[in-house]
């Protein structure tokens, strides 16, 4: 048991040195911004998120993410 108490430790000690991603894939910004997927696409689509490709991904900087909780949106 100590010793599963042990590991848990380390870990949440890496996990507070290590920083937050810059960029988030379409998945975590769903969870981020409570929609799916497919709205993201939709929204980077629009262009009112940010994309940047690295190889075949498509990754969403944070400040992309948040800056469009912060605009005022028009409602259908």
């Amino acid at each position: 048991m100590a010793e599963i108490e042990q590991k848990a430790e380390i870990e949440q000690k890496a996990a507070d040195w290590m920083p937050e991603p810059a960029l988030w894939s379409k998945e975590q910004v769903a969870r981020f911004l409570n929609v799916s997927v497919r709205t993201v696409g939709n929204l980077l689509r629009r262009k009112e998120l940010v994309r940047r490709k690295i190889g075949k991904r498509t990754l969403i900087p944070k400040t992309s993410a948040e800056a469009l909780l912060k605009k005022d949106h028009a409602t259908k």
